[in-house]
């Protein structure tokens, strides 16, 4: 299984604006916010999201397991692209309100420093959600490229062999 490399797994955290898609048996696409993300021990990744906020996606994920995810920084624009085939969707862990919580704290301080942003009151509602709401998407790095704006926007990131 291909890794990210330590300089995108290090950024990651600080990539809190999150779009993840899928499409289904029909190559129908969906998207919807995703409320956080990490990459996990094992080089996989974790992406949770509310459920109920997502019905299209969390189907076509159990149906196509064919997942992709934006992460972006706000106030920089920095982009990661992240692309697998293997998307397993379970429900989300009572330790996972940390994540939670941590990836709306960097959201907000983020969008504190974008023009027009401070004091989002949408954060409330997108991450006012009981952990039981949520569920944990797991899926193997298949492809990643970096979005940034500028003169590498599209480039492949060069992904680490795995153990």
């Amino acid at each position: 299984m291909p890794l990210l490399p330590a300089e995108w797994k290090l950024c990651l955290p600080a990539l809190p604006s999150l779009r993840l898609g899928s499409c289904d048996r029909g190559g129908n696409p969906c998207v919807c916010r995703a409320l956080a993300a990490d990459v996990q021990p094992d080089g996989r990744m974790l992406v949770l999201l509310a459920e109920h906020a997502a019905p299209q996606v969390v189907a076509a994920l159990r149906e196509t397991a064919q997942i992709a995810l934006l992460a972006t920084s706000p106030r920089t624009n920095r982009t990661l692209h992240l692309k697998g085939h293997d998307a397993l969707v379970e429900p989300a862990l009572p330790g996972h309100a940390e994540l939670l919580a941590l990836r709306r704290d960097t959201l907000t301080r983020e969008l504190a420093e974008v023009d027009g942003f401070a004091g989002a009151p949408f954060l409330e509602h997108w991450y006012g959600v009981a952990v039981q709401e949520l569920v944990a998407v797991r899926f193997s790095v298949a492809g990643a490229w970096n979005q940034t704006p500028g003169p590498s926007a599209g480039q492949a990131v060069q992904l680490e062999p795995g153990p």
